[in-house]
């Protein structure tokens, strides 16, 4: 159970972001292509569990005086630092063996991936605004790698929205963090953050996100609206979880979506919706 801790498993549902781009575009249950959602899913759960692991053993000390985190495995000394050095190389070794069966393109998304979220490891993520758009293109790149993988191609709106939705969320959670935890306890980089100029930041990324995936919906060229009804249920969900999020709930954003019901019918209506409009017949 430590070694599953260690690796956060749980937060593995975040590489389900694979699966956009070719459910998108219309062949996500074409045989070749869902083997190849499946390795790029398993690389991504690697190598995200493997830059877990490295920010948890560079923040051991500071992880140890907060609260919450001081009972993750290393930080509490349940899981010992040669066993979370030893963790790493397995999942960096499973993470370049799946993916030598895809695409060179995909390789290079998620070495890209590494590289950033180790450069947030080792230091950026004491930087104001920087870290926040790492944690942001870290989603981005998991939408990528899912049309890399499967030679899908990618519109500029499905960009878009993939960078800046995953902006609402870690902006959120910064804001939530701002509220929940003393100042001797916070992560460093909240003492350069007013609630204002978070406020002013998830306003930005709400609006560009709405505006995006309304000019997606609106540019399918289609015989059913499923697509453009489904901006309804976006906006409630966007608005549901910046409300829960304001509320100071938003220090888990997998937590605040799926034990949300509200939420839940949400995601599930227009991901119906969503499939409808690609794969339903005029």
């Amino acid at each position: 159970m430590k070694y599953l801790r260690a690796l956060r498993v749980k937060q593995w549902s975040k590489n389900a972001l694979v699966l956009v781009a070719p459910v998108a575009a219309g062949h996500v249950f074409v045989a070749a292509t869902l083997a190849k959602i499946a390795i790029a899913f398993i690389a991504f759960c690697a190598i995200s569990s493997a830059s877990y692991l490295i920010n948890d053993l560079r923040d051991v000390e500071i992880d140890r005086k907060n609260p919450a985190k001081s009972n993750r495995p290393i930080a509490s000394g349940e899981l010992s630092f040669s066993s979370a050095y030893l963790l790493i190389g397995v999942m960096l070794a499973g993470c370049v063996a799946a993916s030598l069966f895809l695409p060179i393109a995909f390789g290079l998304t998620i070495a890209t991936y590494f590289v950033i979220t180790l450069a947030y490891s080792l230091g950026l993520k004491r930087e104001p605004v920087l870290e926040l758009i790492i944690v942001s293109c870290g989603f981005a790149l998991r939408a990528i790698a899912g049309a890399t993988a499967t030679h899908t191609p990618s519109s500029k709106w499905f960009l878009m929205v993939s960078v800046f939705a995953p902006l609402v969320i870690v902006t959120s959670k910064r804001i939530s963090e701002l509220k929940n935890v003393s100042s001797e306890n916070q992560r460093p980089v909240l003492r350069h953050y007013t609630p204002q100029f978070l406020n002013f930041l998830l306003s930005v990324a709400a609006a560009v996100t709405l505006t995006s995936y309304s000019l997606w919906a609106f540019s399918l060229v289609e015989a059913h609206p499923y697509a453009q009804i489904s901006l309804i249920f976006i906006c409630i969900q966007l608005f549901r979880y910046v409300w829960l999020a304001e509320s100071g709930r938003g220090e888990v954003p997998e937590d605040l979506i799926f034990k949300d019901p509200i939420s839940v019918a949400c995601m599930f209506t227009t991901a119906t919706l969503l499939i409808l409009s690609v794969y339903a017949k005029a």
